[in-house]
């Protein structure tokens, strides 16, 4: 069975694992969840890309989409934290349809650096099992997807793999990601460039050169490319006929599809499900072993304690990113104003007032 079906203890919105695997099959569901190597590495597939995970990489997976991981370290420990959509969907509407990227070539950016940090105070509260931690983490990841919403919300693409692209200036990753939000959302109709332009009150020539030196794509294509991602769950769910998959999925032509399907995913529609159904949930052996609180905790710990505070080499932005996670720690502050201060929104005195 290709879609997995999560269910959240206690009513509450937020499951954390802290997991070894050794295989975990192909599946998707429709919530999403953040992949946060801790120790070893992980091969992960997530739509057409497979990406090499090593200790500090994060990956969040979006809504509906296939993904598995195989081929990992021995020593591999992995924090998975999902979230339910139905909850979170009340503050964040258009969460279903949002495409967050992490992975990308600065490893040690200042994004990163805060999103690791904020997952790992999910994880010690999970741990530690303080008093009220299932509420405290459902705050904190509010605060992560407003993180989200803010810094990893565009893409580009890197040949065949889907990477995540920092921009000088954040209001063009803001509105690439609207544009990349409201394509994956209408990719089964007839949309155009000229409505999309419309919509963001651009010129279509504007819009066009916008999608193109963000994404590395033009639109025609990058609409192709959802429609394909969005037709591997239901071409790998079932015997659905390839031209009944085509026409769902919003291409003209069943040729139409076979071709972007075979640009981005290597193989015809068909080869590929022959290739894969071993592979999906329910037809391969599922080797995820959960770690006890006990076992975990010194993981979280030391993961915490080993934190990369030196981006870009830089020393007085290291020691000044270090400053502000140490109060982090200490304060009693709410998360959002912390994270606030993290972004630069407040003064500097903001966090010793409250220490």
């Amino acid at each position: 069975m290709l879609e997995e079906k999560t269910g959240y203890l206690d009513d509450m919105p937020v499951n954390i694992r802290i997991v070894h695997i050794e295989n975990y099959p192909l599946h998707y569901h429709y919530d999403h969840e953040f992949i946060y190597v801790l120790r070893g590495y992980v091969t992960l597939k997530c739509g057409s890309s497979i990406y090499q995970m090593q200790q500090g990489d994060i990956f969040i997976i979006n809504d509906s989409e296939v993904h598995g991981m195989y081929d990992c370290s021995d020593d591999n420990i992995v924090l998975m934290i999902q979230i339910n959509a139905d909850y979170f969907i009340r503050q964040f509407p258009t969460l279903s349809n949002n495409v967050y990227r992490t992975m990308g070539k600065e490893r040690s950016n200042e994004e990163i650096i805060v999103l690791r940090n904020l997952l790992l105070k999910v994880a010690h509260n999970y741990i530690s099992g303080i008093t009220g931690y299932n509420t405290t983490n459902a705050n904190i990841m509010i605060d992560v997807l407003h993180y989200c919403d803010k810094n990893f919300k565009s893409f580009y693409f890197e040949e065949k793999i889907v990477m995540h692209k920092k921009y000088d200036y954040p209001e063009i990753g803001e509105r690439l990601g609207r544009i990349i939000d409201y394509i994956y959302e209408h990719h089964n109709e007839k949309l155009t460039l000229r409505e999309l332009a419309e919509k963001e009150h651009f010129s279509e020539g504007y819009l066009s050169r916008l999608i193109t030196a963000g994404t590395g794509l033009g639109f025609r294509e990058l609409l192709a490319f959802a429609r394909v991602e969005e037709s591997e769950k239901i071409l790998l769910s079932g015997p659905q006929k390839i031209s009944s998959i085509a026409s769902e999925v919003g291409f003209s032509t069943t040729a139409y599809y076979e071709k972007f399907f075979s640009k981005w995913f290597g193989e015809h529609p068909e080869e590929y499900r022959k290739m894969y159904s071993d592979r999906i949930k329910g037809n391969s052996p599922e080797l995820v072993f959960e770690l006890s609180k006990s076992d975990a905790k010194p993981i979280i710990l030391n993961s915490i304690q080993n934190i990369s505070f030196a981006a870009d080499g830089n020393t007085e932005k290291a020691l000044k990113h270090k400053e502000i996670l140490e109060a982090y720690e200490k304060t009693t502050r709410s998360h959002d104003e912390i994270l606030r201060f993290m972004l630069g929104e407040e003064g500097e005195a903001g966090i010793s007032q409250n220490n």
